[in-house]
Order: C-alpha cells, then structure tokens, then sequence
C-alpha cells in the first residue's frame, strides 16, 4: 500500500485489532523504543516511525491520516469551544445573573471545565489506549450532553458547578483523550503541521462558540444556549467519532498507567512548563470582557474581544506547526512563551480603553496556544507512539493542576488586591507564571541537546 492510499487494508493477523483495521501481530508490527532511566532520553526516529508499514498497519504520512485529523479538528471546536467560550458565560454570570457572588466562587465553573479536562484525562488517556479510541470517545459525548442539559436547568452556582463545571469538565476530558494523539500517531514529516492543523479546531470552535452562545443568551436566554449546545455536541461529536481510527495499537500490559515515563526527566519538564503555563493562561479568556466593561464597553465587547481571541488562535495554532517543523518544536515553544508573557503585562498593564484589548487579544490569540499544539508533538517525539494516548494523559493531568490552581488564584486576587476594579495584580501574577513556564522549556531544551552527540547551542530542537 502506498502512502496515499485511502482504501483500509483487508489482511488479518494474529494480536489485538486497530480499530477500524484488522488485528495486528504485535512481534512482527510495532516498534519499541526503550525506555531509559533519568537522563538517557531517546527520541523515537523517523526511520523507525516509517518502518512499521506493514502486517495491516496504514502507513505513516499518508492521505488516509487526515480522515482521523479532520475529525480531530471538528471535535475540537466542541472540546476546546467549550471552554474557550466560557468568557461569554463568565461575563453574564459576574455582571447579570450572579452579580453578587465573587470572582471566586463563580471561577470554579470555568476552573473545573478546564483543569478536570486535563486532570481526568489521566485516566481517560490510559482508557483510550486500552478499551479503544471510539468507546471512550463517545462516552465523552454523553457525558458532556448530559452536562450541558442539567446545566440548563441550575438555578444555583452550586448546581452549575457541579454540571457545567465538573461534569462537563469530566466528559470533555474523555473526548480529548483519544483525540490528542490522533495527529502524531499518523504523521512523521508533517507532524507539526497536521497537530497545528487539528488544534485550529480548537479555535475556530472557539470562534462560533462564542458568537453563537452570546446570541443565543441575548435572543433565547442562557439556559436554551445550554440546551442548544448539549443537543449539538451529542450530533457532531457522535458522528466525528466513527472516524477515530488507530495507526498503531497499543501494546497489551497490566497496569492501567504508563507509570514507566515518570523514570524520564523530559516528562516532568514537559509536565512542568505545560503546568505552570497553564497557570496564567485562562486570565484572557475569562477576564478580558469584564475589563471591556470597566473601560466602558459593553458585553458585546467583550465577545467580539473573545472572537478576536479565537481568531488569533486559528492561524497562530496551523502557523505554529509550520513554524516548529521548519525551526524545532521546543525553540518555537520557548520563543512564544518569551512573547506572550511579555505581550500580556505591557498591553493590558498600560491600556486605558479598549482598542489595545483588541490587539492584546489578536497577538495572544496568535502566540499564546503554541503549547497546545506542540506539547503533543514534543511528547510523539519522546516517547513510543503506541502509548501516546497515556502519556500525554498524564502530562495534562498535571497541567490540569495547574489550571485548577491558577484560575482560582486569579479569582481571589482580582477580588481582595484588585477589588474588582483593576487587574494589574491579576495580571502580573498571570504572566509571571508564563515565563516561568518560558525558563522551564529552556532547561529542557538544554537537557535534550546534552544528550544528542550534536551539543550546539543553535540548533533544530
């Protein structure tokens, strides 16, 4: 079979099935990339990444790959559209329905879609590489449609914490889990780009998300925008995961966690720059339309800031595939985390109406996401393919950690040093984060390049 192939191969081997595809033997059809303990990191080469074209498997860089992708790309604007819209939520709960609750206490929505997204997803991660892609996918999408219509139906912040908080949050993270691996599982020269290409799904769900959920608040009211939400994730979703197909399964073991990662330092610096990014990373997105209206704007200013956001996201996300094949994905993370820290503190620090919020959000938008792209890149680099799945489960669970504690750190800073009237002290904690997150990826830039027979400083890494 040629890379270009479309048509799925028919042969039948001994083994556990690819789903979608015929049984592999697992002696003759995966390759094994050894792992070592602290500081002997290997990459998995592209030659043997090529080399398992046969016995059933599809091959790698081919035109079947993008089906899968593709249907990553739209299920990711269900993913990601969710909690990149939230800000229109956000902003209606802290000005309208829930206007005298605190900042705090009302984060927790937007903090448990997020963080248990990412958390849970060490299990849901280790799930998809052991039940299969499309089980844990499409129990995802029940999940995340029963959130949304007992959300519908809250008339508490308790009650929608509890739904579109942590139950959306929960089935959000078995959606994710099969999707993040999708891309570099199929794809070698192209891998920046294909990941690139299916987080801009993220964003362009973003985009219409946002638009849709304002409109539909405005004209029906926030509990048929819910509704309306839970009824289409339930559609699309269901019918994207009939394509998740497997290029590779996953090994037969005991345990339901990749544990033998954690024996690699590159994982817990991947683990720690993705954590303390996602620490600051949120104050845009859940913040930036209240401080439209505290420079006289109104709530739909604060959506088309969000719009601009996600439409910075779109380009900045394909962009940053291109960008890390061409010059290395662990540079172009770090030259973005550098950019965007430095970008949110002097823009929003110094601005004094709203059109510099625009630009702030059109530049963050474009910069900012970079790591969602490339972390899973980074990690398919790293580590064995047919795991995928569990290990960069367990580098979101992590990071998860670091949404949990960053946005309800931003919460209660806006409410007791901000006084809700400002967000310097927001901010510059936000940011302070985000380059810590920038020192983080040099150190292990730094640790791959020491273990490459090529020490160069200025070099593709």
């Amino acid at each position: 079979m040629t890379g270009a192939a479309l048509a799925l191969p028919t042969s039948s081997h001994s083994g556990s099935s690819l789903e979608g595809g015929p049984a592999v033997d697992y002696t003759t059809s995966t390759h094994t990339v050894q792992e070592k303990p602290w500081g002997q990191d290997t990459e998995s080469s592209d030659s043997e990444l090529q080399s398992v074209e046969h016995d059933g498997i599809r091959p790698i860089d081919g035109l079947f790959g993008w089906i899968p992708t593709l249907a990553v790309t739209v299920n990711y604007m269900f993913v990601f559209g969710a909690s990149n819209s939230y800000g229109v939520f956000s902003t209606y709960y802290l000005n309208i329905k829930f206007a005298g609750t605190s900042a705090t206490t009302l984060s927790w929505i937007g903090t448990l879609i997020t963080s248990l997204m990412l958390i849970c997803n060490i299990f849901t991660g280790a799930l998809a590489d052991k039940k299969g892609y499309r089980v844990t996918a499409y129990t995802g999408t029940v999940i995340c449609t029963l959130a949304y219509i007992l959300a519908s139906f809250s008339k508490h912040v308790w009650q929608l914490i509890l739904t579109q908080g942590v139950l959306l949050g929960i089935g959000l993270s078995f959606l994710i889990a099969p999707s993040f691996s999708i891309p570099s599982q199929w794809f070698s020269k192209r891998r920046g780009l294909a990941s690139g290409i299916a987080m801009a799904g993220s964003s362009i769900g973003g985009l219409w998300f946002t638009a849709a959920t304002q409109t539909m608040i405005d004209n029906l009211g926030a509990e048929w925008a819910l509704r309306i939400l839970g009824i289409l994730t339930l559609v699309v979703t269901s019918l994207m995961n009939m394509l998740y197909y497997r290029r590779v399964p996953a090994k037969p073991r005991k345990g339901l966690l990749e544990l033998s990662a954690t024996k690699r330092l590159v994982f817990w610096l991947v683990s720690l720059e993705s954590s303390l990014m996602d620490v600051g990373f949120w104050v845009v997105t859940f913040y930036i339309g209240t401080a439209a209206r505290h420079l006289g704007g109104t709530s739909q200013d604060g959506s088309n800031l969000l719009l601009v956001l996600n439409a910075g996201s779109v380009v900045g996300r394909v962009m940053a595939g291109v960008v890390a094949d061409r010059f290395g994905n662990i540079n172009t993370l770090f030259i973005s985390y550098l950019l965007t820290s430095i970008l949110l503190m002097s823009i929003w620090l110094t601005a004094t109406s709203i059109a510099p919020l625009f630009v702030l959000c059109a530049l963050y938008g474009l910069i900012s996401p970079t790591f969602i792209a490339l972390n899973p890149v980074i990690i398919a680099k790293q580590f064995d393919t047919d795991t995928l799945a569990s290990v960069m489960g367990m580098v979101n669970g992590l990071a998860g950690l670091g949404i949990l504690g960053g946005n309800l750190a931003q919460g209660a800073i806006f409410d007791k040093y901000d006084k809700r009237e400002q967000f310097t002290n927001t901010v510059i904690f936000s940011g302070t984060f985000i380059m810590l997150a920038g020192v983080t990826t040099f150190i292990m830039r730094s640790h791959v390049i020491s273990k490459q027979s090529d020490k160069r400083l200025f070099q593709k890494v």
